[in-house]
């Protein structure tokens, strides 16, 4: 009888085991988080995304968020063979130059339907453009930048010119950009400004100031054989070459445009905006900035990247709702430690350090500004081919017809 009891106790015991392991499984399965994985490529958004995905995570208990960060020069090889298995990020930074070619592929989420988590209304309607395929937008824009003029007080107060202002135009610029250039004997010591071929940086806004279109409408192709383009390159070109009061291209590729100006070799400069707090730690109290000059308007090239969504993503409910979070603004607040906000109004959060320089100036020019020229097809082929080849009419020092046969070679690799 003894042995029947304690057979009997022990199935019991088994038993009871059994279900207390059942139910603590299952009630480990209920409280599972479900995993949202992002993907960018600067380690420099680290401890920022540290903090956002913490205060995330803690206000959503079910999700989690896991961050890689994979460098520029692996990151698109990487996406571009696990987006379409389904393995890679559910979030993920897309940029102007490579939106054109992963959107259209149908592995980007259209975000139309999330419109009313994602408040598009936050955010300039430009930086949309680059994101919009068909008419729908397909991605969050976080940051951004554009090229703006940046001065060195100390510069133009040594040579008794008037610091930059919106209303300045071409001639403006030239007649500064003249008294500014200082030289000793036959040897230049300080330019006026800088001059280069990038359509970023260098030709590309000054295309846009004189009322020039470097693509059709649908960006299928290039027009850079037109009077308005021809203007701008000359006037670009002639500041090295006619007036000299820009280093020339073989000084440019011996030191960068950033070096010769934050050194005082250049008095003024078109230049990415993000260069504020490199400039300003540097330069101190003598740096401000400007708009660009105008000829026929205003005129300026920003970038921008946003955040896009795979369309294979295996938890789509956490994914919509880490999205809103990272359209809030809340969002651009912890984030504005390292990059220039999209979120309307928080721009200037990012130059909070550099309260002396004029800040504004970046902030208004989306107002005029021109997307990041890009081809609709090829873009990443086509867009090194552009700068490859105005570098080479740069470089010439005679315009002649090249802008002719550029824009025929650039127009066949769109086709291709």
């Amino acid at each position: 009888m003894k042995k029947i009891l304690w057979a009997a106790l022990l199935v019991a015991l088994v038993l009871i085991g059994c279900q207390k392991k059942s139910d603590e499984a299952g009630s480990a399965a209920a409280g599972a988080a479900k995993v949202v994985n992002l993907w960018c490529w600067d380690e420099t958004v680290r401890a920022d995304y540290e903090t956002m995905i913490k205060e995330f995570e803690q206000a959503n208990p079910g999700i989690k968020v896991n961050l890689l960060i994979t460098p520029w020069s692996d990151y698109w090889t990487k996406l571009q063979t696990a987006l379409p298995t389904g393995t890679g990020p559910d979030v993920f930074w897309l940029n102007h130059p490579n939106a054109v070619s992963y959107i259209p592929t149908g592995l980007v989420m259209d975000l139309e339907p999330w419109a009313g988590d994602i408040r598009f209304e936050n955010f300039d309607p430009n930086f949309y453009e680059p994101f919009t395929y068909q008419g729908k937008r397909y991605a969050v824009p976080f940051m951004w930048d554009d090229i703006i003029l940046f001065y060195n007080k100390a510069a133009f107060d040594k040579a008794g010119v008037a610091y930059p202002t919106a209303d300045w135009t071409w001639d403006d610029y030239l007649a500064a950009a003249q008294k500014l250039t200082v030289l000793s004997g036959n040897q230049v010591i300080q330019y006026g400004t800088i001059a280069n071929a990038s359509f970023q940086s260098g030709v590309g806004p000054f295309i846009y100031q004189n009322g020039g279109a470097i693509f059709n409408a649908d960006r299928t192709k290039v027009t850079l054989n037109t009077p308005e383009i021809q203007e701008a390159v000359q006037f670009n070109m002639d500041l090295i070459y006619r007036y000299k009061v820009a280093p020339t291209v073989e000084e440019l590729a011996e030191a960068t445009p950033d070096a010769l100006f934050q050194s005082g070799v250049v008095a003024m400069m078109p230049g990415l905006s993000i260069r504020i707090s490199f400039f300003g730690d540097v330069l101190g109290q003598d740096l401000n900035v400007a708009p660009l000059p105008r000829k026929k308007a205003q005129g300026t090239v920003f970038h921008n990247i946003a955040y896009a969504i795979s369309s294979k993503t295996a938890n789509p409910e956490e994914v919509r709702i880490f999205t809103a979070f990272l359209a809030s603004q809340r969002h651009a607040e912890i984030t504005a430690n390292t990059f220039a906000p999209c979120y309307n109004g928080m721009t200037d959060l990012y130059f909070k350090s550099y309260d002396w320089v004029d800040t504004q100036v970046v902030s208004e020019s989306i107002n005029y500004g021109h997307p990041l020229p890009i081809a609709s097809r090829n873009a990443g082929a086509v867009w090194t081919e552009m700068e490859e080849g105005m570098s080479k009419i740069f470089s010439s020092g005679n315009l002649g017809n090249q802008l002719a046969e550029l824009e025929t070679a650039i127009n066949a690799s769109i086709a291709k």
